[in-house]
């Protein structure tokens, strides 16, 4: 009985959809339908879907990439469709994305022609036979029934939850019973996360008040029957989740990391909502809490709201708690005041690493850094190429990934250039990388900071590295920033590092002149060495102020400048000047943003000869790191 309510549900949301092929798919939210994008087509495609004798239209809201080849669609092959006149009142299919278990009942519902000329609804009824990876994803290998040309694109039930787990994707071999892949319900998190949070707000919506869809109760000597929501609770929990704002998707890692415990490993898809949280602790065993990580990361997200929002998810953790018999007090603890994350500045960073073949040639590898657990391959290693061509190679790779950045904040994204010392003064700031806006300069739309290559190789470096990064941090709030102007004429290293040694709580220095001239490249060098994490200097300015026409600078080192009766303004000093009024006065994670205005400013008035023109931020955080693995996609 419970079977077929529930694939009588499914057939209920099924839609036959005629895109780029024939296909299945089915309602998943009020006017959105979810399909297979090799039965869609791409992003932008306008499609026909056919519901209870009804021809409906849409637009593929979001979909995989196309494939570069004749061939299976790359991984997830999902795609999102908005209804441009859905119907009133129709019913939507309830996903629970949880891999199920080894051996469990599946049932598939799908269109198909093998029987009739044209297409009718059928179902199958599969054994979960176990994982398996495809083109980097993870997908659930059915078997024991056959997966029919026209299914793709249809649910897959979880006979044991109740919901929609995956979507049908492949045949292994028509006419037999070895079954084909699916792809798991949760990998529409790999689609645009915009249409993504717009899916699940819609679907986490209606289930909350619409009880259409029969509910399988959940038991508790199933595998974490303990810890795992019942269905009608989990469907209460997402329609709560779903009316609070939107989180910052910086914090939701650690939100899992506070909730799952220590033991917790980053989850292999991105996570856009609180839901997304819920669902990865329900699949998450191991905890060192003795509250379940659901009600955990349930109370936090309380306790930063106020009003009626926060007593309806309050009361929600308060019941789940008594169906549990946990402790009052102890849920009253984690539903205390309002704890704040650390904001994380998101960037996309670039590493170009010199050949140990051919020196003058260069790898080019690209990362997402949205935290230090998210860090995602946006491009691998290159072979080695020319300067130019590593440089243009970058450059083309940089717009979708800022764009990928860009959907879930408005905040700039920053831009990490990882580069050797002779690369440094490369104008990236002044790349231009928006074939339809030729007048636009990366460093005036995002942070462009420069980064040590040497340093991440080096773990003799790192610590002094740390430590000056620490004191930089920590004596910001006394106003005691240690910055100082490097002003040297001579080359002799030696002298140098002496200078820099005497000074421990230098973490900010500021160069006289660029990088062109011997003495600054030489003073750079040491201090990278030395492990000064912040540097700033004009690529433009060949200024030399050792000259006895300058007055005494207090803030150089070395101390002092030669004086002389005639004195006049030293060019660096007031650049240095300058840059401590513009610059200093904000915390050290503010500074990327600060140059970055400061170059508007400089664009804004070209003939004023403003002091940030051609500005370069060296800004070495050694907290954000690369990841330990090689790179490789996953």
């Amino acid at each position: 009985m419970q079977t077929a309510q529930l694939t009588g549900s499914a057939q209920h949301c099924l839609v036959q959809v005629r895109g780029r092929t024939a296909g299945s798919g089915f309602l998943a939210a009020p006017g959105y339908v979810v399909t297979c994008a090799h039965v869609a087509g791409a992003t932008g495609d306008l499609i026909k879907l056919f519901w209870q004798g009804s021809e409906l239209r849409g637009t593929v809201l979001a979909a995989s990439a196309t494939p570069a080849y004749d061939g299976l669609w790359p991984y997830p092959d999902l795609a999102i469709v908005e209804l441009q006149d859905p119907p009133e009142g129709h019913p939507c299919a309830w996903w629970h994305d949880q891999i199920p278990l080894g051996g469990q009942q599946l049932a598939a519902v799908g269109y198909s022609d093998k029987y009739r000329y044209e297409p009718e609804a059928l179902t199958s009824a599969f054994t979960y036979q176990g994982d398996q990876f495809l083109d980097g994803g993870l997908m659930l290998r059915l078997k024991q029934d056959e997966v029919t040309p026209g299914m793709s694109g249809g649910p897959v039930l979880n006979l044991s939850t109740g919901g929609v787990c995956a979507v049908v994707k492949a045949t292994r071999m028509d006419s037999t019973d070895m079954g084909g892949l699916a792809t798991p319900i949760g990998a529409l998190r790999c689609l645009d996360p915009t249409a993504y949070r717009a899916l699940v707000r819609a679907h986490d919506a209606f289930h909350a008040v619409d009880l259409r869809w029969p509910d399988v109760p959940a038991t508790e000597d199933a595998p974490h029957g303990r810890t795992r929501l019942p269905p009608r609770a989990q469907r209460m929990l997402f329609g709560l989740l779903a009316a609070v704002p939107t989180p910052a998707p910086e914090g939701l890692l650690p939100a899992f990391r506070d909730a799952a415990g220590r033991y917790a490993t980053a989850p292999q898809l991105p996570l856009h909502e609180h839901r997304d949280v819920i669902s990865e602790l329900e699949a998450f065993a191991a905890s060192n809490h003795r509250i379940p990580g659901t009600l955990l990361h349930a109370a936090a997200v309380a306790r930063e709201l106020s009003g009626l929002s926060a007593e309806k998810l309050r009361f929600w953790i308060q019941m789940r708690g008594d169906s549990l018999g946990l402790d009052g007090y102890d849920l009253a603890q984690h539903l205390g005041a309002p704890t704040a994350h650390p904001a994380v500045l998101r960037s996309v960073m670039i590493r170009l690493k010199p050949s140990a073949v051919d020196p003058s040639s260069y790898h080019v590898a690209m990362w997402r850094y949205e935290g230090p657990d998210a860090i995602s391959p946006a491009a691998a290693d290159s072979a080695a190429l020319p300067l130019v061509e590593a440089l243009a190679q970058a450059r083309s790779l940089l717009p979708e990934q800022l764009a990928i950045l860009g959907r879930s904040s408005g905040a700039p994204v920053m831009v990490e250039l990882i580069v050797p010392q002779e690369l440094m003064e490369q104008d990236f700031d002044e790349w231009k990388p928006w074939a339809r806006k030729a007048w636009s300069s990366l460093g005036r739309k995002h942070p462009v900071v420069l980064r040590d290559l040497e340093r991440f190789d080096d773990d003799e470096l790192r610590q002094y590295w740390r430590s000056r990064w620490n004191r930089f941090t920590a004596e910001f709030p006394s106003g005691g920033l240690p910055m100082a102007l490097a002003c040297n004429d001579e080359a002799d290293q030696e002298v140098l590092e002496g200078w820099i040694e005497s000074e421990p709580s230098l973490a900010a220095l500021v160069l006289a002149s660029s990088l062109r001239r011997p003495s600054s490249g030489a003073l750079l060098e040491v201090a990278l060495a030395s492990g000064v994490p912040v540097v700033l200097w004009r690529r433009s300015d060949l200024h030399d102020c050792s000259s006895s026409a300058y007055s005494e600078c207090p803030s150089r080192i070395p101390r002092g400048c030669p004086a002389s009766k005639d004195a006049e303004p030293c060019p660096a000093e007031a650049f240095f000047t300058n840059l401590r009024t513009d610059v200093a006065v904000a915390p050290p994670s503010q500074w990327p943003e600060r140059v970055r205005q400061l170059r508007g400013k400089a664009a804004a008035t070209p003939a004023s000869g403003h002091h940030a023109q051609d500005l370069v931020l060296l800004w070495d955080d050694p907290e954000r790191r690369l990841p330990d693995a090689p790179l490789r996609y996953a």
